[in-house]
């Protein structure tokens, strides 16, 4: 028999319903799923008015309130996963409704996979695709923010007992439902904005020249950064802008599905390890790193670069640029657009800035080496090249 030619499968679970004003169409579907008794995760209830506009619109379908965990922890931690399953157990919940930013998508993700597994201890399904599902718990995410990439991956991230955070990868951490309503959406200030857009776009730019991208991935992180383009900056100028808020969630969705099937590389290896050993947010580490490691991986990603450089400068300077330069014009304009979000918002954009030292530096690469996302980096990542990236932006 012939070869049949190139391979590939795509995974998205998750049915996504987004558009202004569409949380009250959305939940209407939700009694048909068979959702009677919730457990609720949620922000601090105080200070977010989507989660009672969300509460008062899933009680309007006779979805009762079973049980509601108000989260603070931006990694879960494993005697908080203990204690809401047995919340859960005890209020006889039946499906998990997650309103809120990253760490509370995160948790709501976490623990829909350790009560489908049905397992006692979550370091029984700890690693890539270790958990089997044996139980059907239905998810639905509500993000109320800009950086929703998270939403949409079949990642986790778990601190064990010992304080060490870890990424957990299973397709039972997908939602089932994801609704999309940018009128939910804080965007209480500029770094908030940023955050979430250099989120996106680090994801999609790597998930474009991973080891494992494919043409419908491809498609969707060029149309995320077009969307990212257009709408960053009038989102920081106007955080009201509904549209443009949109415009900047639909990237992140993209990024999160596009994560599950490309994955990522090692600007998202080394952003994480810098947050864990210096405390700065992600993002910060993200956009320091960021334009390092692209330049890391020019010379494997350089014909990707150069056909990713139209959707984030436009037609007039593409046609402008010599095609052996779109490449290197792709990072700088990355570097650029960062600097000057960066600089006007007053955030570090060297690792002295986060506090870090050379002394550092060895955890920091340990911690890079453990990323599973280093194995679909278009380039092979040695030690010694960690440090050289580290170095080059101390």
């Amino acid at each position: 028999m012939k070869n049949s030619g190139f391979y590939y499968e795509f995974y998205n679970p998750s049915k996504t319903v987004c558009g202004v004003n569409c949380l009250a169409g959305a939940v209407e579907r939700l009694p048909r799923l068979g959702l009677h008794n919730a457990f609720f995760v949620c922000d601090d209830i105080d200070k977010s008015t989507a989660v009672d506009e969300v509460r008062k619109a899933v009680n309007a379908v006779k979805i009762k309130t079973g049980a509601m965990y108000v989260i603070s922890e931006k990694a879960v931690c494993l005697d908080s996963l203990r204690e809401m399953r047995n919340v859960y157990r005890v209020n006889n919940c039946d499906c998990i409704i997650a309103c809120g930013d990253y760490k509370v998508i995160n948790t709501a993700k976490t623990l829909r996979l350790l009560l489908s597994a049905q397992v006692a201890r979550f370091e029984d399904v700890k690693g890539i695709n270790a958990a089997r599902k044996k139980t059907d718990i239905p998810l639905v995410v509500i993000p109320t923010s800009v950086g929703i990439s998270n939403v949409m991956t079949s990642s986790v991230s778990v601190k064990d007992d010992k304080g060490q955070t870890f990424e957990c990868l299973s397709p039972l951490a997908a939602p089932d439902y994801c609704i999309v309503d940018p009128t939910l959406t804080s965007v209480f200030d500029a770094p908030t904005t940023i955050a979430g857009a250099l989120e996106s776009f680090a994801k999609n730019v790597e998930e474009f020249v991973s080891k494992q991208a494919v043409t419908l991935t491809k498609c969707m992180n060029l149309i995320a950064i077009r969307e990212i383009r257009d709408n960053v900056f009038k989102v920081v100028n106007d955080p009201m802008d509904v549209h443009a808020v949109l415009g900047l969630q639909r990237a992140g969705l993209l990024a999160g599905i596009c994560y599950s099937n490309a994955s990522a590389g090692i600007t998202h290896a080394l952003a994480g390890a810098l947050s864990i050993v210096s405390g700065a947010e992600n993002y910060v580490c993200t956009g320091i790193v960021f334009a390092a490691c692209m330049r890391y991986n020019l010379d494997v990603a350089e014909r990707d670069y150069a056909q990713a450089l139209y959707y984030i400068v436009g037609d007039d300077k593409y046609a402008a640029t010599p095609a052996e330069d779109r490449a290197r014009t792709l990072i700088e304009t990355a570097e650029r657009l960062i600097k000057e979000l960066f600089e006007e918002n007053g955030l570090p954009m060297s690792l002295t800035q986060i506090n870090v030292k050379e002394e550092d530096l060895d955890r920091i690469v340990e911690e890079t080496m453990k990323s599973y996302t280093l194995v679909t980096n278009p380039k092979n990542v040695k030690k010694e090249d960690v440090y050289a990236i580290l170095r080059s932006v101390m």
